[in-house]
């Protein structure tokens, strides 16, 4: 399971809308020019609302730990990647069966190729609302923080000088 903290901002029957921190991977650097920092300024500091079934019965303002099943994420991405992907090559590979010259191949090829990422493209659309339909693929609250045990460390001795 993977699990992040977030904050409830907003809640629908038994579902909350959830907002969590982005995380990059060089976050603790305060080098402003690097690549990474440049391509997240451009992309904007806002952070996406994420749907998570609420079965903990958390409310508005909650910090929570919210969850996903890592075999769900794997596939999702697998998905998200590979689908549009493959249709482009076989789109190429159908345009340049079709060409009727030796000439024209590489237009209907490039043809080709761009029908089947648009197809792709539109095939995941249909295919991720269908997934994002079924309870496996959907992110969990797993607990509130509030409900989180807090661990209570003895100092015996003080600090040493």
């Amino acid at each position: 399971m993977i699990e992040t903290e977030a904050v409830v901002v907003k809640i629908e029957h038994d579902v909350a809308y959830v907002q969590a921190e982005r995380k990059s991977s060089c976050s603790g650097c305060s080098e402003s020019s690097c690549g990474t920092s440049v391509l997240a300024n451009f992309f904007g500091q806002r952070t996406p609302l994420y749907r998570a079934s609420n079965e903990v019965g958390a409310k508005v303002g909650d910090r929570v730990v919210v969850g996903m099943d890592e075999s769900a994420l794997f596939k999702g991405t697998l998905l998200l990647y590979l689908f549009p992907l493959l249709l482009l090559f076989a789109g190429a590979v159908a345009g340049s069966a079709l060409a009727v010259s030796a000439e024209v191949k590489d237009g209907y090829s490039a043809a080709g190729a761009f029908i089947g990422l648009a197809a792709g493209f539109l095939g995941l659309k249909f295919l991720s609302s269908k997934m994002g339909m079924g309870r496996r693929f959907q992110p969990v609250i797993l607990s509130r923080m509030v409900d989180m045990p807090v661990r209570v460390v003895n100092f015996e001795g003080g600090l040493k000088k």
